[in-house]
């Protein structure tokens, strides 16, 4: 009986090929596009709007631990900061950036940029998670608002 083979030899050379050059353009992707971002680019409908330093960076908590109080047990968060993770930091930015339909609202604290707050219908922008890195992006169609992490 004869066997069949679904792979003939050229079919393995070309896969393995195809893998390789597959291997070595994600490495250049992640070696152009990896690494943290020094600022933030905003454009509205194409046209820029205004560039913002990221900021140092810090690695402290976002709820650092605190004293007790009378009558409190221990260490532990305090309320004010849950309710505002901005609460009681220094290096806050808030952007008021108009768009098409309404005004977003973008937050750049501890190296990392946030969209607080857009007039749009389906806040994909607002529920987008927070950027850094050189490449990523955070986009509101409605505004017509593109927020950039460029070097």
């Amino acid at each position: 009986m004869e066997r069949v083979s679904f792979f003939k030899k050229n079919d393995i050379i070309i896969l393995i090929v195809l893998l390789s050059v597959a291997a070595a353009g994600l490495f250049v992707f992640r070696m152009t596009h990896s690494g943290d971002g020094r600022k933030v680019r905003v454009t509205v409908d194409g046209e820029l709007f205004g560039e913002y330093d990221l900021g140092a960076k810090d690695n402290e908590d976002d709820f650092p631990e605190v004293d007790a109080v009378a009558g409190g047990q221990g260490t532990g968060r305090p309320d004010t900061v849950k309710s505002d993770p901005y609460n009681g930091k220094d290096n806050v930015q808030r952007i008021e950036i108009p768009g098409k339909v309404g005004k977003c609202i973008l937050i750049i604290c501890d190296g990392k940029a946030d969209m607080e707050s857009a007039d749009c219908p389906n806040q994909i922008c607002v529920h987008h998670s927070s950027i850094s890195h050189k490449g990523e992006t955070i986009i509101c169609l409605p505004n017509r608002v593109v927020i950039e992490i460029v070097d």
